[in-house]
């Protein structure tokens, strides 16, 4: 990954969330209650509105959470405090299309159903608000969480499927049209523990809380942790779900994880932005056997790569902790800051990250491909 460019110019203030839609728009949100609409050709601003919040018309609620509609993609929604907008790009954007408010506490990620029919909103009551975009109505309220709901994301292939992730330290599958988990399951319940070292590391000593999940086009639903650590999960069966990895490339909490395609990128706390291997198998020899890019990648070459592009803080027993999962490491950027948000975008034979972070500048890096080292 290499840096392209930078936006600048739009904020004032931390940018929180990004998006981007076919028509080559990147949107931002921040804190303060401020969306700018860019032209990601030219890299300036189109629009930048203020969406008033759900308690007062002047109100400085951050925007938490944006995505554009799939297919109509000059249709945005901002999630900002309580309360949902959906704005016409194509307009000025002086006023919104449709407020929706049916969550009770700050939203903290909107996700799109693939045939764009449902939008999915959870938030801080642990509670994920299911909105029939074509009614604009609200359909279905899930509950299940007992802490903050921070993520949610719909299956690519089952129209009914969602999962979510929460600061209770749960993941949940959801057939949303009854309102009814298929499978869970307790990150608390996982192995964290590093045998080879007697050093506790960052994977027993911070809590797996789930900070983000995301579905791939096939199906495969990684998470990622407060304890830095990323799990791709297997599910034997409709209502078991089983660990299939478990990457290791953080130090501290990873903030998000997305796939573009089948890659997967993860960001974290400790400002890293991480591309892994993900192809099917069912052992670390069968994916060395089948792959060019990891065949030559063993432990000790992995930890050694993980630590060198760290930043800094880690330790020699993290880095050992590190060695098994960090295999799967296509490439680590040291972007520098805490990353906020990653949002991956392809166009053409073209893949580009924008990445926000705690300053008002968006970044823009270009992905290698797969077939890249």
């Amino acid at each position: 990954m290499e840096l392209r460019t930078k936006y600048t110019g739009g904020h004032t203030d931390t940018i929180l969330c990004v998006c981007a839609n076919s028509f080559k728009q990147l949107a931002t949100g921040s804190e303060n209650n401020q969306v700018c609409l860019w032209d990601c050709a030219e890299g300036k601003v189109i629009h930048r509105i203020r969406p008033a919040g759900s308690s007062q018309q002047n109100s400085e609620d951050d925007v938490t959470s944006l995505c554009f509609s799939l297919t109509q993609p000059h249709n945005l929604y901002c999630a900002v405090d309580t309360a949902i907008y959906l704005y016409d790009t194509r307009c000025d954007m002086a006023s919104p299309m449709a407020k929706f408010e049916y969550n009770k506490e700050e939203i903290n990620q909107l996700a799109l159903h693939p045939k764009d029919t449902y939008l999915a909103a959870c938030d801080d009551s642990g509670h994920i608000r299911i909105i029939d975009t074509n009614q604009r109505k609200l359909y279905k309220t899930l509950r299940r969480h007992t802490n903050i709901c921070s993520s949610v994301s719909f299956h690519p292939k089952l129209p009914w499927h969602l999962a979510s992730g929460g600061l209770d330290c749960s993941i949940y599958t959801w057939d949303f049209s009854r309102g009814r988990v298929f499978a869970s399951l307790s990150t608390q319940d996982l192995n964290f523990e590093d045998e080879s070292s007697s050093v506790p590391s960052s994977y027993t000593l911070n809590p797996p809380l789930v900070h983000s999940v995301s579905y791939s086009n096939d199906g495969d639903l990684a998470c990622g942790l407060e304890n830095s650590t990323i799990h791709l999960l297997d599910f034997k069966k409709r209502n078991d779900i089983g660990v299939k990895r478990t990457f290791k490339g953080h130090t501290q909490g990873v903030s998000q994880v997305i796939f573009l395609g089948n890659d997967l990128l993860s960001a974290g706390n400790d400002g890293k932005i991480i591309l892994w291997n993900t192809p099917s198998g069912s052992s670390t020899d069968e994916r060395k056997s089948n792959n060019p890019n990891v065949s030559d990648v063993n432990k000790d070459e992995a930890s050694s790569s993980a630590s060198s592009e760290s930043t800094g803080d880690s330790n020699e027993s993290t880095g050992e902790a590190e060695a098994a999962g960090s295999s799967y490491i296509r490439h680590v950027l040291d972007h520098g800051d805490k990353v906020n948000w990653i949002c991956p975008f392809q166009s053409d034979d073209t893949s580009l990250l924008y990445v926000a972070d705690q300053t008002d500048v968006v970044s823009v890096y270009s992905i290698m491909s797969s077939g890249s080292t």
